[in-house]
């Protein structure tokens, strides 16, 4: 049975609030509070949602009082708790907090201590305190040294302590021989971060400088981009509080600039990020760092490297918000940032992919009898886990919480990830939103990301991040993504034979029409003549149309083609796209050619058949062909420039949302809007000639198609503008050149 997830929503998001604002107060009172006030803070309700924001207290209080060097025992808070905290009914998550805060402190925490503590958590503590995690990648041999600030380590001045954890601390640090401030990570091991992070030269990934080895104290130094804006994991922090519905682009500000002030670094002036930050919807908001968290990790799949922990407090903000992808396996965000499970555990579980959960599971259990979904091993967990991870983030900042919901109260390891691996088969809770195209454009683009089926997720970080541009053009996302009821869903929904040949033949027909009676009025005016034109033009009719059409119908195949893949879900190459904005191009040079054909062929016919034809009769011929073969060429171009720039390309772009010859592709098609423009124009001035060395009784005729040739010009300059807009609203999503902040060039 499906749960209400409205229900279910509602209630979170007031009990979210509701343990948001004892936090906040708890957090008023300082790390070394009397008991007996954080029982206060305990509402009034049933008992089990008073023991829930009782836990959520204490890990607070926990971690409060860790950073002032004081650790807490769980059995502190049962003596003080009794009638609502008792020894068997202790949370694991409350355990994974104090093994946590422990080790962050430098100690050891046993598994023979916790089974004495809590027997009934033995056999997962044994996964926990024994085994290696399955995504470990340094070999950490202990905690690092507490170091005094304003001391010299090595070249380098300690200003500020911005994170710990078990086996490294972060510093604010200046480095004195470059003169220049810089995030200092001091552990006891060298493993694979800095080779990871120093090959990358990313905007959107944290900078390494160098590391080095120092022997007083023994330690490691690895020294990178000081980024003094704060975590993700901060903003986070205030959309639960805030509730997304509320939020604009001031939200990220705010938190950056608290950030700036805790490390006195200076707000920045004159910022055009940061103004369009100000003012931009908060859907938008979070599609824009989306965009630039996936291009990173596109840049890092690329180099073969994968991430494996994407989650709010591994990305770090500038002061004007841009986000850096970074993994320094510690918390920048100290107690405040903390969800509550312990970091080495929980913090990063809930932003796994399953096939992520589904290794973890195999790696520490070592069963062989598995989930449905099958086996998966470590060397399952590639670059779409990195994606799943990274719509699990951007959903969060999005809504406050993330997609699903998970029970904690789990009995033993395996039920822990099960129970993890089964929120991500349900149905997402209920959204919030604001009803903007951005925001639709957000929501689609998330939960094709978060698909439990790595397949069915965006190839890459660039597909990712050209997805959610469409959130920042709301107008370029009618394109991609039209409605059911718009003309493009409709043509889309043809046939592209059937659109092409309506499209490239019809006007033919009407050129062809013209033509004969013209001429039949003009020049062929006898009854002789009459006969001669009608069995000409029945021969030359029954070759050049039926060729004309075999050859925009071989080339329509490749369209046709194109449009069944990605129907499918397949994508396209750069082939199929380059025929199907050609298809207009070559349509037209296949109608102009065989009008010339036919402009030089009557005449040298009528020549040989007539001994009175002239060269004015034979002018006249060749006019209006070039005239018909002007129709026959640009209504063609256009019409089909229109209709593959607006249906057909958009559609063949849906599945990857990438092309990288667009630039060069764009200025073809307004060379060549250009060049059938200046064609339309002649149209006129020829039909203008024709008109004034016309007999009389042929006149009126001209004047008729003289005036279509007038109108031509206009739709043709219409279709012009068309295209050429189309094509710079496409360039907004498309471009290479694309600004990465709206209204900037």
């Amino acid at each position: 049975m499906v749960p209400d997830n409205s229900r279910v929503y509602e209630s979170a998001l007031i009990f979210d609030e509701l343990v948001a604002d004892c936090l906040l107060e708890r957090e008023k009172w300082g790390p070394d509070a009397d008991l007996t006030r954080l029982r206060s803070l305990i509402p009034d309700g049933d008992e089990r949602t008073r023991q829930i924001v009782l836990i959520e207290l204490i890990k607070y209080d926990m971690a409060l009082a860790a950073d002032a060097a004081l650790l807490r025992p769980i059995e502190h808070y049962i003596d003080a708790f009794s009638d609502l905290l008792a020894r068997d009914s202790v949370p694991l998550d409350l355990l994974l907090e104090e093994i946590q805060l422990r080790k962050e402190a430098g100690e050891a925490p046993s598994q023979s201590e916790y089974a004495r503590r809590f027997p009934q958590f033995d056999d997962i503590l044994s996964q926990i305190l024994v085994e290696k995690e399955a995504t470990a990648s340094v070999k950490n041999i202990g905690p690092p040294p507490d170091l005094a600030m304003n001391s010299r380590l090595d070249d380098f001045h300690l200003l500020q302590r911005l994170g710990k954890g078990a086996f490294a601390h972060v510093y604010l640090a200046r480095q004195i021989s470059m003169q220049r401030l810089v995030a200092l990570k001091v552990s006891r091991a060298k493993g694979d971060e800095p080779k990871a992070l120093a090959q990358f030269d990313h905007p959107n990934i944290v900078r390494v400088f160098d590391q080095r080895e120092i022997t007083d104290p023994p330690v490691h130094l690895l020294y990178m981009q000081f980024l003094p804006g704060g975590t993700l994991a901060d903003v986070v922090a205030s959309v639960r509080v805030t509730g997304s519905v509320a939020l604009t682009g001031r939200t990220l500000l705010e938190r950056i600039d608290k950030s700036l002030l805790a490390t006195a670094q200076v707000v920045p002036d004159n910022s055009a990020t940061r103004d369009w930050i100000a003012n931009a919807q908060w859907p938008m908001v979070v599609a824009w760092l989306g965009i630039q968290l996936g291009r990173a990790l596109h840049e890092a799949h690329r180099q073969g490297v994968l991430h494996r922990d994407v989650k709010p407090a591994n990305v770090l903000l500038s002061a004007e918000g841009v986000p850096k992808l970074a993994d320094f396996n510690v918390s920048f965000a100290g107690a405040a940032g903390r969800a509550g499970a312990a970091a080495v555990f929980g913090g990063s579980i809930g932003y796994m992919a399953p096939e992520h959960l589904r290794a973890i599971m195999a790696h520490a259990i070592r069963k062989s009898d598995m989930t449905a979904s099958g086996k998966t091993s470590e060397k399952d967990v590639r670059e779409a886990a990195d994606l799943y991870s990274l719509g699990v983030l951007l959903w969060e900042l999005w809504q406050g919480q993330r997609p699903f919901v998970t029970d904690s109260a789990a009995v033993s390891w395996s039920d822990m990830v099960s129970k993890q691996l089964q929120s991500r088969e349900q149905e997402f809770l209920k959204t919030h939103r604001n009803g903007s195209a951005s925001e639709r454009v957000l929501e689609k683009t998330l939960r094709l990301a978060l698909s439990p089926d790595p397949e069915k997720r965006p190839s890459s970080g660039a597909e990712l991040a050209g997805r959610l541009r469409l959130a920042m053009h709301p107008e370029a996302a009618g394109l991609f993504d039209p409605a059911e009821s718009a003309i493009h869903s409709r043509i889309a929904r043809l046939s592209p034979w059937l659109v092409a040949c309506a499209i490239i033949l019809l006007p033919n027909v009407a050129g062809g029409f013209f033509n004969y009676h013209y001429n039949e009025l003009e020049v062929m005016n006898t009854e002789e003549r009459r006969k001669g034109l009608e069995h000409v033009s029945t021969w030359v009719n029954s070759i050049f149309f039926p060729f004309g059409a075999v050859l925009v119908i071989w080339f329509a195949k490749s369209v046709m083609r194109s449009v069944q893949l990605v129907r499918s879900g397949a994508r396209v190459t750069q082939r199929d796209l380059a025929n199907t904005l050609d298809l207009g191009h070559r349509a037209a040079l296949i109608s102009g050619s065989l009008w010339l054909i036919a402009g030089i062929l009557f005449p040298v016919v009528f020549a040989l058949m007539f001994v009175d034809f002239t060269l004015s009769d034979a002018v006249h011929l060749f006019i209006s062909s070039l005239i018909c073969g002007g129709v026959a060429m640009n209504y063609p171009f256009y019409g089909m420039a229109l209709v593959a720039s607006r249906v057909y390309y958009p559609l063949l772009l849906s599945v990857s949302m990438q092309d990288e010859e667009f630039d060069v592709r764009r200025r073809r098609m307004v060379r060549r809007s250009e060049m059938y423009l200046l064609i339309a124009a002649i149209i006129p001035v020829l039909g203008a000639a024709l008109m004034v060395s016309s007999e009389s009784s042929a006149r009126g005729f001209v004047l008729i198609a003289l005036a279509a040739g007038v109108l031509g010009l206009l739709a043709s300059a219409a279709a012009y503008r068309i295209v050429t807009g189309t094509w710079a609203r496409l360039g907004e999503v498309l471009s290479s050149r694309a600004s990465s902040v709206p209204g900037e060039q």
